[in-house]
């Protein structure tokens, strides 16, 4: 009856699932049993033989030897007498109480036990000790030399000890007073110069009279210098002077550098021309629409418009990360380009957006970008041995700037002097030389006092309002 129940019960899922986990818990209990039953069947197995061979001894203290007598090897060694048994029959604190009645007191603190030692009399090198011989006696008063004994024998050797020479006493001799070391003055070095040329007196000039007492006082150490040291000549004390060493002036790094003042243009439709003179330089400006042009394939005429078609070809731009050095400069142009003539190093000043007007373009421009440009352009011409074109590309102008030779004098002789000011004044963080925009702009209010630039309206609008507000009344 219960195993057709137990059968009907496991037609079902969860009679099944219940069964097959209560047949396994069964299982692991049986299985976990079995390994116990066979582990302590062995254990017993083979303890039997080890308890025999170690014997049945109950107290491992009973056995300790006396204090008296003599200790064997096991007593030697604690580990070989060790009855790891009989102590698991006893309680550990027993046992150790018995451990702590037999042995040593070690609550008690012992006592240092040093040897005394007599301390070695001090020996200084170089210094013994005075014999005083006795004084010598006439050889028929002597009396007559006892024998000399024999030397002791050693008792555990049978054979004499060696027993080393004695020398001979030397008689002491008188100590004789020691006499003050002489002293030597060294000698005295008198440097004699040749006597001043004698220049007249200048009208006014009171003469230096020395005191006559000073100069008595001294005349005797003066007399007794003449007369230990000779009088060298004067020629001996000033040797002639050596040749100066002439250093080779240092190369000129823009030896090479050469502004190329020509570039070639086509008229399009959209482009506006004007010109202007303006920093020690001529500036030639095209305006155009900047949304056709940069729409534009060619990278050269979108980047200059008024350049021909296949005149130019883009060589570097800023994404290079292309560096060209002259001396103490270095410029990074935004942008090289190849003609068959020489370079252009281009400048990009996008300006935040803003369009340049055409009609008050002179006004707006910076001398600062001025400057940049045609740096950039003197140091890719001085590296790469070719002429080079300054030329400042804005959002809707490109600026063709020509520097006078007063303009390229004035950025080529001060290279040094901005260097030095830069290295001191930054304590040495900017000693890798001068950028070409921070030279820039060391040289912009030079540049401004030397080729100032006409007013422009918004300056004469600004004196004008600030005559009428300062104004007195």
């Amino acid at each position: 009856m219960i195993a057709q129940q137990l059968i009907d019960f496991a037609k079902t899922p969860e009679g099944l699932i219940i069964l097959a986990v209560a047949a396994f818990v069964l299982v692991t209990f049986a299985i976990t049993a079995l390994i116990f039953i066979v582990a302590g069947f062995l254990r017993r197995r083979f303890r039997k033989p080890l308890a025999d061979a170690a014997g049945d001894a109950a107290d491992p203290l009973a056995a300790a030897p006396a204090p008296d007598a003599e200790p064997t090897d096991d007593a030697r060694d604690p580990l070989e007498s060790f009855d790891r048994r009989s102590l698991k029959a006893q309680k550990a604190p027993i046992a150790l109480a018995r451990l702590r009645a037999v042995g040593p007191d070690i609550t008690r603190a012992s006592e240092p036990h040093f040897t005394e030692e007599p301390a070695p009399e001090p020996v200084v090198a170089g210094r013994t000790e005075p014999v005083v011989a006795a004084p010598s006696a006439p050889a028929a008063e002597a009396p007559a030399a006892a024998p000399a004994s024999a030397p002791p024998v050693d008792a555990v050797s049978g054979a004499a000890p060696i027993v080393p020479p004695v020398p001979p006493v030397q008689p002491v001799q008188p100590v004789q007073p020691q006499q003050p070391p002489q002293r030597t003055e060294p000698p005295v070095v008198v440097l004699v110069q040749p006597p001043p040329a004698v220049t007249p007196i200048e009208a006014g000039a009171v003469p230096v009279q020395l005191d006559a007492a000073y100069a008595a006082a001294q005349a005797p150490n003066v007399q007794r210098l003449q007369q230990t040291a000779p009088v060298q000549p004067a020629t001996a004390l000033h040797p002639a002077a050596a040749p100066a060493f002439s250093r080779p002036p240092a190369p000129n790094p823009f030896a090479n550098a050469e502004i190329l003042l020509t570039l070639p243009f086509e008229r399009r439709p959209g482009l506006a021309m004007a010109h202007a003179d303006l920093c020690g330089a001529a500036v030639e400006a095209v305006f155009f629409d900047p949304e056709p042009v940069s729409r534009w394939d060619e990278d050269a005429l979108r980047l200059v418009p008024f350049l021909p078609a296949g005149a130019a070809r883009l060589l570097v731009t800023e994404s290079d990360r292309e560096t060209f050095h002259a001396g103490a400069l270095h410029a990074q142009p935004d942008g090289v380009l190849e003609l068959p003539g020489g370079l252009i190093a281009l400048e990009y000043k996008s300006k935040g957006g803003r369009l340049e007007d055409p009609l008050r373009w002179a006004e707006a421009l910076r001398t600062k970008d001025v400057l940049q440009t045609v740096l950039n352009a003197l140091a890719l011409s001085a590296e790469s041995g070719r002429p080079a074109a300054p030329v400042l590309r804005t959002q809707n102008a490109v600026f063709f700037i020509r520097p006078t030779p007063a303009l390229k004098r004035v950025l080529i002789e001060n290279l040094a002097g901005a260097e030095a000011f830069l290295t001191t004044s930054s304590e040495g963080a900017a000693s890798g030389g001068v950028s070409a925009s921070d030279y820039a702009e060391l040289l912009t209010p030079a540049v401004h006092k030397l080729f100032p630039r006409p007013e422009g309206a918004a300056s004469a609008y600004g004196r004008a309002a600030h005559e009428a507000l300062l104004k007195r009344r």
